[in-house]
C-alpha cells in the first residue's frame, strides 16, 4: 500500500539500531541517522564502529593518541575527571572521545558489548 514490505533482515537491522540508540541514550550518548554524534566532533557511523571504555583514573595516567588528535598539544595539560568514564568510538579514520558520568558505566559497557561483539548475546532481547 505505502511501499514495499521490509525483509526479515531489514526488520532485524532496524530493531538492532533501535536497541543501540536506546542503550546509547542510557549511557549519555546520541545516535541519530545511524551515526554517533557529539558536539564539536565529526559523526562516527555505528556500523563497523569499535568502542573502548576507560575509567578516569586509568586514562589519566597516560596521554593517548586520540586525546592528542582531538585536543592537540593541550592534551598534556588536560586532567581527566576521576568520576567519569571516557568512551572512545572509532570507525576507520573517524574517532570520537566522549566523557560519560561514572554512574552510567553499566549502560556504557552494555553499549560497548553490543557494538564490539555479537557473540555475547547482550543485544538479543526477545
Amino acid at each position: 500500500m505505502f511501499g514495499s514490505k521490509k525483509t526479515g533482515d531489514e526488520k532485524a537491522a532496524a530493531k538492532r539500531m533501535r536497541q543501540i540508540t536506546a542503550t546509547a541514550a542510557g549511557a549519555g550518548l546520541t545516535v541519530f541517522g545511524g551515526q554517533f554524534r557529539a558536539p564539536n566532533q565529526d559523526p562516527v557511523p555505528v556500523d563497523g564502529a569499535h568502542i573502548t571504555i576507560e575509567r578516569g583514573e586509568d586514562a589519566g595516567k597516560r596521554v593517548t593518541a586520540t586525546r592528542v588528535l582531538l585536543t592537540g598539544l593541550f592534551a598534556l595539560a588536560l586532567k581527566k575527571d576521576m568520576n567519569q568514564l571516557f568512551i572512545t568510538i572509532e570507525n576507520g579514520d573517524k574517532v570520537m572521545l566522549c566523557p560519560v558520568p561514572a554512574k552510567k558505566e553499566g549502560a556504557a559497557r552494555i553499549l560497548a558489548t553490543m557494538i564490539n561483539g555479537e557473540a555475547t548475546s547482550v543485544d538479543k532481547v526477545e
